[in-house]
This record gives structure tokens, C-alpha cells and sequence, in this order.
């Protein structure tokens, strides 16, 4: 698909149809054949959970041809791929050719893209989904669209909001913290003071604890968490929403 892309998109007619949606097929349907105008071909939608034994993705749906899903695997590209980590740390939705032109791509990510070539994909459109207790989800689409306007970026990022919470409330999933950690707020507590440096003598002395309890409370946040240390704590419950 060349050139400027001047449709824009019916937000409103769209919202309409994937609310009376009763499937995470038809709302599939649906987005697939509005982001097929401006030139993309494939689509995932879901979430990250976060667990003891690290992140689970969670697919609303995903259309990713099996071969790519092969290579994907085989080259270990869960561990570059730079769509995620940039969705991680964005609000707003961006686009592979928007990252290529804000850094240098490290090896790993230039192979994600050069291996996505091949299956005519030359950019792809993400929207980052952020919610309350460390919800973390996208959706994600590849494929050869042409220079999109303005408005037409705009409406492919509402009816990807859209598409992302419709799937979410057919799969009745909510948005409460996730991680299942039974932490307590006092163990929270000392947990942020480690993430910002302090040691157990200074803990105690902000919390007007002894540093013994302090100890305890960080061993026992350990514990419950299935960490092997402080770091790795701090690290799972930053990545849950709740640091």
C-alpha cells in the first residue's frame, strides 16, 4: 500500500460493533479488517503476568503466521524484542520506524527486523496498555502500511484501546494487582527503602523499628515472593506495578 494514507477511521461506528462483540474471534475480525486499510496484516492483542516464575504472556488473540512464531522461538527474539521493551516504558503508541529514528537498535533487535522482512513486514503500530496493580498489556500489528496521517495514526490508536479492553472484559480479566504476592504493607515498606539504597540500620531508623525486624520483614517479603534476594524482590515487585 503506497503512498499517503488519507482515510480516516470511524471510531465511534467501530466501538459500536466490537461492544455487541461476544468473542475474542469477532473483535479479531473486526480490528483486523479495519487496520487492513492502512496496509497491516497481522495483529496480536494481551497481557503480561507477572509470577514467580517470571513473565506469562497471555493472548487475546494473535494472528502471527506460524512460521514467524518458529523463528521467533528458535532465535530466542522473546529476549530482544524491542516492541515490548519499549512498550514497557511508553504511554503512547509508536511505531518500529519511530524507535529506528529515536536510537540504535542493539544486534538483537536489528535481527528481529531483518528476520520480519522476508514476510513483508516493514513497520509495525503498537499501543502500550497500562492499568492499576501493575496491569501490563499491548496490541500490536505488523505489516507494509504507506505515510499515515496524523488522524489516521489517532483513529488506530483508539480502536486499538478499543480492541484491547473489549478482549479483556469478554476474558474477564481484571484490573486488581495480579502478582498474587501476600506482602504485607509493612514489608512493602521496607522493600521501597531497599530499592532506594538504604540498609537495614537506616530502614529501621526511618520506620523507628530495630534493624533485627527490618531483617525480618525483608526475609519473610522473600519468602512469600520466592526471591533468592532483595534485588530480585524489589525487581518482581517494580515489575508488578507495586514499586
Amino acid at each position: 500500500m503506497e503512498g499517503v494514507l488519507t482515510d480516516s477511521v470511524d471510531v465511534a461506528a467501530f466501538e459500536r460493533d466490537i461492544r455487541a462483540a461476544r468473542s475474542h474471534a469477532a473483535v479479531q475480525e473486526r480490528y483486523r479488517a479495519e487496520i487492513a486499510r492502512f496496509g497491516y496484516t497481522e495483529a496480536a492483542c494481551g497481557y503480561f503476568q507477572i509470577t514467580r516464575m517470571g513473565a506469562a504472556t497471555h493472548f487475546y488473540f494473535q494472528d502471527w503466521p506460524q512460521a514467524w512464531i518458529e523463528i521467533y522461538v528458535a532465535e530466542g527474539f522473546v529476549n530482544h524484542d524491542f516492541v515490548v521493551s519499549e512498550a514497557r516504558r511508553r504511554l503512547m503508541p509508536f511505531r518500529w520506524s519511530d524507535v529506528t529514528a529515536a536510537r540504535q537498535l542493539t544486534l538483537g533487535e536489528s535481527r528481529i527486523l531483518a528476520a520480519a522482512l522476508p514476510f513483508g513486514w516493514t513497520d509495525g503500530f503498537c499501543v502500550p496498555v497500562h492499568g492499576p496493580g501493575g496491569y501490563f498489556g499491548l496490541i500490536t500489528t505488523a505489516g507494509k502500511p504507506g505515510e499515515l496521517h496524523f488522524e489516521a495514526l489517532q483513529g488506530l490508536h483508539l480502536i486499538s484501546l478499543h480492541t484491547h479492553e473489549r478482549c479483556r472484559q469478554i476474558a474477564g480479566v481484571t484490573l486488581d494487582a495480579k502478582s498474587g504476592f501476600s506482602v504485607t504493607a509493612r514489608e512493602l515498606e521496607c522493600l521501597r527503602w531497599v530499592a532506594l539504597g538504604l540498609d537495614d540500620r537506616a530502614i529501621g531508623s526511618r520506620l523507628g523499628i530495630s534493624p533485627l525486624t527490618v531483617k525480618d520483614y525483608l526475609a519473610s517479603a522473600r519468602l512469600k515472593l520466592g526471591a533468592e534476594t532483595r534485588a530480585q524482590a524489589v525487581a518482581m515487585l517494580v515489575a508488578c506495578g507495586l514499586l
